[in-house]
């Protein structure tokens, strides 16, 4: 074998390498974002949750329903 085929050959499989290493890595990176929109999505939906409960806790609404309670027992 000339010089220039060992190159060539060597070239190929750093090329394959470097190539496979890219494909891998783009893989990892849609694993990741796919696992931040799971995260995003459940704290988005905690956090309707907790906003919510916060609004029905608040005074106002707890004396008023209340209130509207003891006035439909008359």
């Amino acid at each position: 074998m000339e010089q220039i085929e060992v190159a060539i050959i060597l070239l190929t499989i750093l090329i394959t390498v470097i190539s496979a290493v890219l494909i891998a890595l783009l893989v990892l990176v849609v694993i990741v974002l796919t696992k931040l929109n799971k995260l995003t999505n459940e704290a988005r939906s905690i956090t309707e949750n907790i906003s919510s409960a916060t609004a029905w806790l608040s005074p106002t609404t707890v004396f008023s329903a209340a209130v509207r309670a003891f006035r439909s027992n008359k």
